[in-house]
């Protein structure tokens, strides 16, 4: 594709057995990054997906048939299945579209974020968001309503571990140091995309974050927030993620919006976790149609 639009590849739907082949594949492709996603541990009542935000902004006519994912479905922890695929890739980029940020302690977040940005060379990028299961924060011993709080002084506390020599924070949620933290990120500053589609994380993403992972209705208000904050003159890179495929001629659209990436998903139907080596082909004929390889 002669348009500047960087293309990712959303990997959650590979077999996990398969992701690091196709991660491979991705990259002798032309793929410019290749993307995993998270669930942690998902209520398994009959009723689990009702608050799914696709669901909910279908109102009344919301079923479970709207959402890629079940509660048994094999979701990878990110951050490992991306250092598998940094050991077997040289130069695709590694994307985390989402992780979960504040269900994290951000020193241990940091030391994993710092130590695969290292392990890749510098290929990391990390998408954060809050999600949206209530349980999810119950079972892993968060606060729900305390998630967006939480996310920002984790963001900062983890900016303070990477760019301080002897780190210190002291915060609502964090408080220490000075401290030794090493190794630092071989990316200065390693990027931190917000994920989401909200208002509340578009305000984030102007004001906290490198760059936006989400719906490309939203890059006008993010743009203005970077006003706001006083950043418009600051690197800020906007991705967005398709369902499904998206031709030559919507990506060129996308564009047009102010998009600088696209992560695609060009298995129409699949679960997550559900592709396998027949999907490969599929995402052959995918990157040949919008002139990869």
């Amino acid at each position: 594709m002669a348009a500047p639009l960087k293309m990712g590849v959303n990997i959650v739907w590979v077999k996990p057995e398969l992701q690091v082949e196709c991660a491979q594949l991705c990259e002798q492709l032309g793929f410019d990054a290749v993307w995993s996603g998270e669930h942690i541990c998902l209520d398994n009542s009959p009723d689990w997906w009702r608050e799914y935000p696709r669901v909910l902004a279908a109102g009344a006519a919301g079923t479970a048939d709207l959402v890629d994912f079940t509660p048994d479905s094999g979701f990878l922890d990110p951050l490992i299945a991306l250092a598998a695929f940094a050991g077997a890739t040289k130069k695709v980029r590694l994307g985390v579209g989402i992780y979960m940020l504040p269900l994290r302690d951000a020193v241990l977040a940091a030391k994993m974020v710092a130590s695969l940005d290292v392990l890749s060379g510098g290929r990391l990028d990390l998408a954060v968001g809050l999600g949206w299961s209530e349980k999810e924060y119950a079972f892993t011993g968060n606060e729900f309503k305390k998630r967006g709080r939480k996310m920002d002084e984790t963001i900062r506390a983890m900016r303070v571990c990477f760019e301080q020599e002897y780190p210190e924070f002291h915060g609502d949620f964090y408080n220490f140091g000075p401290m030794g933290f090493q190794p630092k990120p071989v990316q200065k500053p390693i990027p931190i995309h917000i994920g989401g589609g909200t208002p509340p994380a578009e305000r984030r993403a102007g004001y906290l974050g490198n760059g936006w992972h989400g719906p490309a209705s939203s890059i006008p208000a993010i743009k203005q927030h970077l006003i706001d904050a006083g950043r418009a003159d600051e690197p800020f890179e906007f991705g967005t993620i398709t369902l499904g495929t998206a031709t030559r001629a919507e990506l060129e659209e996308m564009v047009e919006q102010g998009c600088h990436r696209a992560v695609i998903t060009p298995w129409d139907g699949a679960k997550v976790g559900s592709v396998g080596y027949e999907g490969f082909a599929v995402m052959e004929r995918y990157a040949k149609s919008i002139g990869l390889g």
